[in-house]
């Protein structure tokens, strides 16, 4: 029980470390860079692996069209864009949301095993940058209030996860699941390396908006190009201390699991 308010009380801690440096861009892009080797190793590492072992090779099929998907639908109906990235959010959150409730699951599980006190840790540790990635995600584009549903609808998957562990655990081993569990991984994807936000900024700063007030609609339309693309351009020095610091995190993980 210690271990499940500690994983929930974990999905804050991010957002509340955020928020107190997020005005400043270089902060937002070393978060980007963390995120992006955090959420891309969680996928690759736990999550594929465990969709291959059930539903064969199409797994990866689902993630690569999950991750292409919105593009193509964007570059094909440019009208439709904005409503598309949104989809793609709405999906990669609903990931993270199901996720929640597997690792409600796990917690239930660690607590019975020989190893359990170093999985329940491993677990606790892997929430600080969940919570964080929703944060970076929703806040600036869906506010605070939607945000904060959201970490909450994270910890309600958790515990609902915690006391229907076996119920969970065969939910988690259907094939259903598996394609589901696949395709939102690659949308998930999506989001993390196409930053949907349109300066790259998060606007927690009364100067940072101020400045944007008087912006014209030339620079507004430079900035836009200037959105994180992963896909398109090398990362900056902020990056990639970003891409450090999660890739630390990573093995950190792993050692404790």
């Amino acid at each position: 029980m210690i271990a499940l308010i500690a994983s929930i009380f974990a999905l804050g801690v991010g957002p509340l470390i955020y928020q107190t440096f997020g005005p400043m861009r270089r902060t937002d892009r070393i978060v980007s860079g963390f995120i992006l080797i955090v959420i891309s190793a969680t996928i690759f590492v736990e999550i594929l692996p465990h969709c291959i072992d059930m539903i064969g090779w199409i797994a990866m099929l689902l993630v690569v069209f999950g991750f292409i998907g919105p593009t193509l639908i964007e570059k094909l109906f440019s009208k439709s864009a904005n409503k598309t990235h949104m989809i793609t959010i709405l999906l990669g959150i609903l990931g993270l949301v199901l996720h929640a409730s597997i690792d409600g699951a796990a917690l239930q599980t660690s607590s019975i095993t020989p190893n359990g006190e170093s999985l329940s840790l491993a677990m606790i540790i892997h929430r600080l940058p969940v919570g964080l990635t929703i944060w970076w995600l929703l806040k600036p584009l869906l506010g605070e209030r939607y945000a904060l549903l959201t970490l909450l609808a994270m910890g309600i998957a958790t515990v609902i996860g915690f006391v229907l562990n076996m119920g969970f655990n065969h939910y988690q081993s259907s094939s259903s699941f598996a394609y589901v569990q696949a395709f939102i991984s690659g949308s998930l994807l999506h989001v993390v390396f196409h930053k949907p936000h349109e300066d790259g900024c998060m606007h927690t700063s009364a100067e940072h908006d101020h400045n944007h007030d008087g912006h014209n609609h030339q620079n507004k339309s430079i900035t836009q190009k200037q959105s994180v693309s992963y896909i398109s351009r090398l990362p900056d020095k902020w990056e990639s201390t970003g891409m450090i610091l999660g890739t630390i995190t990573i093995i950190l993980l792993h050692n404790f699991s």
